[in-house]
């Protein structure tokens, strides 16, 4: 095993912050122009009330299947930024080499992309689906998460 300092709770909870902010600026510069231009596209209300209850239905859904999509495309951008930072030389995302974090494995090596795409999908699996998983790391002597451990 290498002789490597692990990261706190407290620089890993900021490194994603800066990164998921990071992420939604970029994402953001792309989506609101096209949700702008959607949402210009749709009829108003007023206009809603004269269409037929079916072509009014049929424009909000889809709008919303537009705004489904571009979350999906969100998660998958942010999911492919994350496996290829962790898995790439710096072995880190830019918030985590903001504050100086490497991620490794056990050994202290670099995580291949198959290994940093599991740890990513782990992450924002409980990270979306179970909130609570993500305090994992303050009943762990070492202070890792579960994506951490299972990978």
């Amino acid at each position: 095993m290498s002789n490597y300092l692990l990261a706190g709770i407290g620089n890993r909870f900021l490194a994603a912050i800066i990164d998921g902010i990071i992420a939604a600026v970029a994402f953001s510069i792309i989506f609101i122009p096209i949700s702008t231009v959607g949402l210009l596209s749709l009829p108003s209300f007023a206009d809603m009330q004269d269409l037929e209850d079916e072509a009014a239905a049929l424009a909000a859904t889809a709008y919303m299947s537009a705004v489904f999509g571009f979350s999906l495309l969100y998660c998958l951008v942010y999911l492919a930024y994350e496996t290829l930072m962790i898995s790439s030389a710096r072995q880190a995302t830019i918030g985590k080499m903001l504050l100086k974090v490497k991620i490794t494995s056990e050994t202290g090596q670099r995580l291949t992309v198959g290994q940093a795409l599991g740890r990513s999908v782990i992450k924002m699996v409980t990270g979306n689906v179970c909130f609570l998983l993500w305090l994992w790391p303050l009943f762990n002597d070492k202070e890792q998460a579960l994506h951490d451990l299972v990978v």
